[in-house]
């Protein structure tokens, strides 16, 4: 199968490599960065309130978990460990803080392989 061309800026991106999971550590690193220090501020109305109050916060709720369904769906689909299901199940609750580890630790199994390493061990096989 040819994949069809993409800028060569995004090449890197394109199939397992160190550059696609130095991306997925920096977004994970800065999920968890603002869930710790991106706390409750004064005047915060909450999220319930908020997504009472906002059609806008209401729309983005919802496409945080169609993204997370999506995600679910290509990690189970594409995955090739045994993390993929739990790791699917998982994303559909806390989103993007299970996903992007999932999806690095397939990237590291692929290059893990890719470099000779077939036994097994990544994979629990």
């Amino acid at each position: 199968m040819t994949l069809p061309p993409v800028p060569p800026a995004l090449e890197p991106y394109r199939l397992p490599s160190r550059e696609r999971m130095r991306l997925y550590g920096a977004l994970l690193l800065m999920l968890v960065l603002t869930a710790t220090f991106g706390r409750k501020r004064p005047g915060d109305l909450g999220t319930r309130e908020t997504l009472r109050r906002s059609p806008f916060a209401r729309i983005m709720f919802m496409d945080i978990g169609a993204l997370s369904t999506l995600g679910a769906l290509y990690l189970v689909l594409h995955g090739r460990t045994r993390v993929r299901v739990p790791a699917a199940l998982a994303s559909l609750a806390v989103g993007s803080f299970a996903l992007l580890p999932a999806l690095a630790y397939e990237d590291w199994v692929a290059l893990n392989r890719e470099h000779g390493d077939t036994s097994g061990r990544h994979t629990g096989g």
